[in-house]
């Protein structure tokens, strides 16, 4: 049987031993979902973090006027959730959403909890991805308020390629800011 993706990122971070994988995989559930399910529903309580281990996920909000706007997303090797919404175990102000048919591992709020008395060490692994994710989340920050549309489009185009091949157009003009109309005017404007 070969090694779950999940555990592959985990040693990429750690040394583990046969006998803390199985402890560890303990706490996880692997599940299957198909194109746009929900995970997260806004205003219900945020009680799982996610591991994509196949497929994309996406984190957004509905605003005032009903429109949905794209936070982040998640594809293999990527972790996401309402990661406040869950630490505080409150209601998330979030849905978490399949782009693709995915495969998830997710963990409780309680089997973390139990995971991190456990298995002191994955407090590392998990301080590890959770500093990435806020360095990220100041990068994007400092994208939104330092460079034009156009500009944030090139950088997001050249550091995540992946995702614009695989994310809907409209999904990725949501997670820019922008409107899929002019997205396609920037990518044409790109290639003359």
């Amino acid at each position: 049987m070969s090694e779950s993706v999940l555990i592959s990122h985990i040693k990429n971070y750690l040394t583990i031993s046969k006998e803390e994988i199985d402890g560890i995989l303990h706490y996880f559930d692997l599940h299957s979902y198909n194109k746009k399910e929900t995970l997260v529903h806004a205003k219900k309580r945020c009680d799982k973090l996610f591991f994509v281990e196949k497929g994309c996920l996406q984190l957004y909000f509905i605003d005032d006027f009903g429109t949905k706007k794209t936070s982040q997303f998640a594809i293999e090797n990527w972790w996401l959730s309402d990661f406040l919404a869950f630490q505080n175990q409150m209601p998330s102000d979030f849905y978490i959403e399949t782009v693709e048919n995915s495969k998830v591992s997710s963990i409780t709020f309680s089997n973390y909890q139990e995971l991190l008395d456990k298995f002191p060490k994955m407090e590392k692994y998990f301080r590890s991805i959770y500093e990435t994710a806020y360095g990220s989340a100041l990068l994007r920050l400092k994208y939104i308020n330092s460079l034009s549309k156009e500009e944030m489009y090139i950088q997001f185009r050249d550091h995540f390629p992946e995702f614009v091949q695989r994310v809907p157009q409209y999904l990725l003009a949501s997670f820019l800011g922008l409107t899929p109309e002019y997205l396609s005017e920037i990518k044409r404007k790109l290639l003359s």
